[in-house]
């Protein structure tokens, strides 16, 4: 009986192409030869990781098997190359703590909630969205070499799962966009930082009522509503959204310059509580007491 030859190429050096055949030789541990040599070996010459086989029955079996391998190799091994060039390019940076946040942001995308509809087999498994993305890659995989014993893994990824490359982009980009807007937030937090220092205090105090699902009230230090809240009201009222009214709130504690300023909230964790300690630094505390509403 003449021999099946499977071939897997792979662009890269010869430590990845060692690499993807160690992680294929483990998966077919009881295949190895008496000198413990498993069926895949790396060719001679070019890019070639080749495996020839005599194979009564089970042969899709082992292209789906081989398949799967595949599919981790380029989940565990080529995406976080593919997507550090992403946010190399997308953050327009080379800075290794970045781009590293950025890949782990932009995995977390990727694998992220499930489809509508679709379902894993153990309800509530870890790493759920990952399995799902390995599933599908290692089925298209399995299912070429099935047809055609041999495949580019580089030329399928790009010509055969164009859908899965634009996965990468996207979620490169949307990591990219979130941090980008977040070191532009925290340049601005510095701004006003360096702001309230070189101000002269105001008031003496303000008191901030914050939380109940209303607008942020503003007190005096002695517990009477800011002269400005009257006028401030209707451009309350007027804030089309909750981050127009927390910048307001800001923007008019900043007028204010207090010596101290004092938080009171049922929610410390809130985005502009955060905010408003942030800026004011030692000047501000958050009190539990109940002043609130």
């Amino acid at each position: 009986m003449e021999r099946e030859q499977w071939c897997v190429r792979l662009y890269g050096n010869l430590e990845m192409r060692t690499q993807l055949q160690k992680m294929m030789n483990d998966a077919f541990e009881g295949l190895a030869d008496s000198a413990g040599q498993g069926p895949w070996q790396l060719a001679e010459r070019g890019d070639a990781i080749v495996c020839r086989l005599d194979i009564t029955a089970g042969r899709r079996e082992f292209c789906d098997k081989t398949g799967m391998v595949l599919a981790e190799f380029v989940l565990s091994v080529k995406e976080p190359h593919m997507l550090e060039k992403l946010m190399q390019s997308k953050l327009g940076t080379r800075d290794v703590k970045e781009i590293r946040t950025g890949m782990k942001e932009a995995i977390i995308l990727l694998n992220g909630d499930l489809p509508e509809g679709e379902t894993i087999v153990s309800e509530g498994e870890t790493g759920a969205g990952r399995k799902l993305r390995l599933g599908r890659m290692g089925m298209k995989l399995g299912e070429y070499l099935w047809e055609k014993s041999s495949v580019h893994l580089d030329g399928f990824i790009r010509f055969r799962m164009r859908e899965y490359a634009e996965e990468l982009k996207d979620a490169a980009e949307s990591a990219a966009c979130e941090m980008l807007m977040d070191r532009q937030y925290q340049e601005f937090m510095r701004l006003l930082q360096t702001m309230v220092k070189g101000q002269e205090t105001g008031l003496p105090a303000i008191h901030v009522l914050h939380g109940g699902g209303q607008s942020p009230t503003l007190l005096d230090e002695k517990l009477r509503p800011l002269h400005d809240e009257q006028a401030a009201e209707p451009m309350l009222q007027a804030a089309t959204d909750q981050q127009d009214r927390e910048s307001l709130l800001v923007t008019r504690l900043l007028a204010a310059s207090p010596r101290r300023l004092y938080i009171h909230t049922n929610e410390p964790d809130a985005q502009v509580v955060r905010t408003l300690m942030g800026i004011f630094g030692e000047r501000a505390a958050i009190c539990d007491d109940p002043v609130l509403r």
